[in-house]
């Protein structure tokens, strides 16, 4: 059955930071495990890849080959990575129940237990890229087919003579792969839960409601998103154009910084999709 109900948009907003307030304790304990030990492994392997860099660069043509790079560094680069995968999934899982299963109690040896339901979360992540892709895909080829309809003749290329109603139609194509995402990741708060639902029911949960999804996530993460990208922009700057491309020491703490920004912008993403999944849910029971 589908559900026929409107999020609340300023009422949801308001629940998603009064749930993050309340728990910012819980926020603190089960972040900050991650947040450390992803900063510091990012930090070295950036560290070591830096300074394998900076000892085999090439004068001649200033580039530095993947090649050239040492075991370590590559080994560390991809320790970070997955370091990275796994502290996102298990955290995700962790914070999705604590809103929505808010009974068990969850700790921070429960929460980076790696097991069955952490790879359908991860699988579920990958069909979400997968199907998000390939409606990226199909979005923007038509965009094309229909900025070049009847154009080529005139000057080689559509987009120039169609000027502002294609630079509109490329913001619209935009907005609604974002909504397709955004009803797309209701499927995560359901896996969170163990509940096992098809794509179509997932589609059917959330229609009518693909605006809303996308304006409730994107509204509750401005704030922090502000924040966050001018202070990365900054901090990869500084790192770039130190002496010796920074200290290990420098690296660690732009780590630590960016990765306590960007767990707070996946809390309040997370916490709001698992208010408007709940919502769904309900109305959709009822």
């Amino acid at each position: 059955m589908a559900n026929t109900d409107k999020l609340p948009v300023w009422g949801i907003m308001i629940l998603t930071y009064r749930f993050f307030w309340a728990e910012r304790r819980q926020f603190w304990l089960l972040a900050v495990p991650a947040i450390i030990v992803v900063s510091m492994l990012s930090a070295l392997a950036e560290w070591s890849v830096a300074r394998a860099a900076a000892e085999r660069i090439d004068i001649v043509i200033d580039r530095t080959s993947i090649e050239a790079l040492p075991v370590s560094a590559m080994f560390l680069t991809v320790i970070a990575a997955v370091a990275s995968i796994w502290a996102y999934v298990s955290y995700s899982i962790a914070w999705h129940r604590s809103y929505l299963y808010p009974a068990e109690n969850v700790t921070i040896g429960s929460c980076y237990n790696w097991g069955g339901r952490q790879w359908r979360f991860l699988g579920t992540l990958i069909k979400i890229t997968i199907l998000f892709a390939g409606a990226t895909t199909l979005i923007f080829f038509g965009l094309v087919l229909f900025s070049g309809t009847g154009v080529r003749g005139i000057s080689g290329f559509g987009f120039s003579s169609f000027g502002p109603m294609v630079m509109f139609a490329m913001l619209f194509a935009f907005a609604l792969i974002c909504a397709v995402y955004a009803r797309l990741s209701v499927w995560l708060p359901a896996v969170a839960l163990d509940q096992t639902l098809s794509l179509g029911q997932v589609w059917a949960l959330t229609r009518g409601n693909g605006w809303r999804l996308l304006a409730i996530i994107v509204l509750v993460t401005i704030p922090i998103g502000i924040i966050l990208i001018p202070i990365t922009v900054v901090m990869n700057f500084a790192a770039g154009t130190a002496p010796d491309y920074g200290p290990l020491t420098s690296g660690l703490v732009q780590n630590l910084m960016v990765q306590f920004l960007s767990y707070i912008y996946i809390a309040l993403g997370i916490s709001a999709l698992s208010v408007c999944y709940a919502r769904l849910d309900e109305n959709n029971s009822g």
